[in-house]
């Protein structure tokens, strides 16, 4: 045999069986995991036992070490890539639960941050209103005579009465005590006798099934209320709608509850629908289901009807904590 050819011959030995001396440490090592109760080490023996079963009976005995390498390697890599996707599917998981923790606190701390301002716009800012109001109406008999002082003040108190409102307006959208106070159902309720008292359309209509106070978690509670709140509020000021329905229904063999919000409005475009142009309001109310387990389902409630498809929201979330 030429030289050149020896050479090749001990090359070619010599990958070959440090790739056979790798692949039987990867199997004892495999093998000792398995006996410590690794389960990924237990499917990476069975399947090679497997190949083995099925190939041995094509080999023969010049051929059946390198089949055995070879089927070794082969299954050595299907390993390291089963691994590797089944890592990556981890980190997913774990990537999603670490947002959804970060969420929920996110919400938390600015539910904290408008209690508090709400409790103070309460407890400073209105009593200073209503003593500033006072003081206007013991004006006006001083200025009686004077038309253009009566006028003057006449347009300051309707300022006053009108920042008065706003203000109160936003306390009770501020604060989410009623909740504790009165219960989730008897707040919902509130919630739609109040915009049907400051909107004649659309009607609103709430369904039920629920107890006055259902049993699930407080931050559930307040998510879901803050939810369908905003729902109310984006359906009366951009849908045009004639109707409004709100229906949440518990599942008590699963413990669930869905929720709806629909309109017969002329409904959403799908860049807002699919969140390419979504305004702050639809982005809080994704990530607030998203904190409850849940994804936000938007869609037309009437496809058929071109002009007016109207609106439906719809999410679900667990009784329980996640």
């Amino acid at each position: 045999m030429p030289p050149g050819d020896w050479s090749k011959a001990i090359q070619v030995e010599v990958i070959f069986y440090t790739s056979c001396a790798f692949l039987l440490t990867v199997f004892l090592v495999s093998m000792v995991l398995a006996l410590r109760g690794n389960q990924a080490a237990k499917y990476f023996l069975w399947v090679w036992a497997a190949l083995m079963i099925l190939a041995l009976p094509l080999m023969n005995r010049a051929n059946m070490i390198s089949h055995i390498a070879a089927g070794l390697m082969l299954v050595f890599f299907l390993y390291v890539l089963y691994i590797t996707v089944r890592y990556g599917m981890e980190r997913v998981d774990v990537s999603h639960e670490e947002t959804r923790r970060v969420l929920a606190e996110s919400n938390r701390r600015i539910d904290e941050e408008r209690r508090t301002l709400a409790r103070r716009l309460h407890d400073e800012v209105n009593p200073q209103l209503l003593l500033t109001r006072n003081v206007l109406k013991q004006l006006e008999p001083l200025v009686a005579g004077n038309g253009r002082a009566a006028e003057l003040l006449g347009n300051a108190s309707g300022m006053l009465n009108d920042a008065y409102a706003e203000m109160r307006d936003i306390i009770k959208n501020t604060r989410i005590e009623v909740i504790d106070s009165i219960g989730f159902t008897a707040a919902l309720e509130s919630l739609v006798a109040h915009y049907t008292n400051i909107s004649e359309k659309p009607a609103i209509t709430l369904e039920h099934d629920l107890p006055k106070r259902p049993a699930m978690p407080e931050a559930s509670a307040i998510s879901a209320y803050k939810i369908i709140r905003e729902a109310i509020f984006n359906a009366i000021k951009h849908s045009k709608a004639a109707q409004v329905r709100v229906s949440i229904h518990h599942n008590k063999a699963l413990d669930t509850y869905k929720v709806e919000i629909t309109d017969d409005g002329v409904g959403m475009k799908a860049t807002v629908r699919n969140g390419e142009h979504a305004g702050i309001g639809l982005i809080d109310m994704r990530e607030r289901v998203r904190v409850l387990g849940g994804a936000l389902k938007i869609q037309a409630a009437d496809p058929a009807n071109q002009k007016r498809p109207g609106t439906k929201l719809s999410f679900s979330f667990s009784g329980q904590l996640s």
